[in-house]
């Protein structure tokens, strides 16, 4: 049994403009001048950065602040945030091929099955995993092995964007594919490099 572990944001979600408002929408509070959004979804895909500080100035952010955020983030995400062009149709293209599919987002378990209804794609997945008090977040590949084990898989990939993504692949000892046509950039390390969902697919098919 074959199963497709697919992160969330920059690769199934264009959730960049959301991302890109809610930062300098807190920025506008505080008086601070906007960010580029190429700086903002930069770091945010990299492990290690200390984001409140690089953001907003703050080393420790208040709870109003972390709450302020998340209230904005949920507004801006159900106004912007859409599935990348090809991607339903690469999930629907596993179910066909009687893989296994899994979502493992760094998102907040309790707000996925929302996200991915409004996109229409909640019933192409097998299991959603999100970050909890139970589950870390990735870089830590706690998610990708609770996919396989869900699954009871025998074979195991992981479809992501970033540094996070690709971490969580090789501590997890799995194959790994950088899709570019979100977040990412073709990585020189990953196992595998996708331009297009085509491509995507193609590597699917053939590990």
């Amino acid at each position: 049994m074959k199963v497709v572990i697919f992160d969330m944001d920059g690769t199934v979600i264009d959730s960049g403009e959301a991302i890109y408002k809610t930062v300098n929408e807190v920025r506008d509070e505080l008086n601070l001048p906007p960010l580029e959004k190429e700086f903002i979804i930069k770091a945010i895909n990299e492990p290690g950065r200390n984001l409140p500080l690089e953001f907003y100035g703050i080393d420790t952010p208040s709870r109003s602040l972390k709450e302020g955020f998340e209230e904005k983030f949920k507004k801006f995400y159900d106004e912007c945030a859409t599935t990348y062009d090809g991607v339903k149709e690469l999930l629907q293209k596993c179910r066909d091929a009687h893989y296994k599919v899994v979502l493992a987002s760094n998102a907040p378990h309790d707000t996925l099955e929302k996200i991915l209804k409004k996109n229409e794609i909640y019933e192409l997945f097998d299991e959603v995993i999100g970050a909890s008090k139970e589950i870390p977040q990735k870089p830590d590949p706690a998610m990708l092995h609770l996919a396989v084990s869900k699954t009871k898989a025998n074979k195991a990939i992981f479809v992501g964007d970033s540094l996070k993504d690709e971490l969580a692949a090789k501590n997890a000892n799995m194959p790994y594919v950088q899709v570019c046509w979100g977040f990412g950039e073709e990585s020189k390390t990953a196992t595998y490099n996708a331009k297009n969902v085509s491509e995507a697919w193609e590597i699917i098919l053939n590990f």
